[in-house]
């Protein structure tokens, strides 16, 4: 340490910066920086010896949490690093935005004609679907698919995969911003597959990428 100060006092060096991202259990690409008072670039031997021993240091004194477990995605930040006021030692300050992948869930109400109203009613137990995979009913009952049915069905279906491709969720308040991620997926309720107004009632869940100041 005595050394790695001497080098500090003797380039002047004000602060350096350990830009770092983690996440996924393990640590991402790092770097560093070292800001000089006359801001003079630090020859590479210098550079290379101050890299050496804060590249320890640095996961001594601060705590990075790399462990993901798919809510929680990683952090993103720099640790700053100066002489302490008794120039005997450094002190560590850890700046990060951490990453979270948020669950949002919505209720869409899909307008329907009265045969696809009456269709619903009588056979469809509920409809399913998302990001990557196409609308599929699942049945109440065995029942006879006529040509009649048929275009009924595939229409439905049309109708239901570009409503809930369009639908944007209104997360902003709830979760204080955030980025919206292509995957979801949506289901109907056994019980509320068609609301009071006579439309189809479909629950979709979106995944939005909120990013948090620590």
């Amino acid at each position: 340490m005595e050394e790695i100060i001497k080098i500090w006092k003797d380039h002047k060096i004000t602060e350096a910066r350990f830009e770092f991202y983690c996440g996924g259990d393990s640590m991402g690409e790092t770097m560093f920086h070292f800001e000089t008072e006359n801001n003079e670039e630090l020859p590479s031997k210098v550079y290379d010896e101050l890299v050496g021993y804060f590249d320890d240091e640095v996961y001594r004194n601060v705590e990075f949490y790399e462990a993901s477990d798919g809510h929680y995605m990683g952090e993103m930040g720099n640790v700053y690093i100066e002489l302490n006021d008794d120039e005997d030692d450094f002190n560590y300050n850890k700046c990060s935005e951490s990453e979270w992948n948020e669950s949002f869930v919505s209720v869409i109400n899909i307008p329907l004609t009265s045969d696809e109203r009456e269709f619903v009613e009588k056979n469809v137990s509920s409809i399913v679907g998302g990001f990557d995979d196409s609308p599929m009913i699942n049945y109440s009952r065995d029942l006879i698919i006529t040509d009649k049915s048929e275009k009924l069905i595939e229409e439905l279906l049309q109708k239901v995969d570009k409503e809930t491709q369009e639908f944007v969720p209104d997360f902003e308040d709830e979760l204080g911003g955030g980025e919206l991620q292509e995957w979801y997926t949506y289901n109907t309720s056994d019980n509320d597959i068609i609301n009071s107004e006579g439309e189809l009632s479909i629950q979709i869940d979106n995944n939005v990428c909120v990013y948090r100041e620590e």
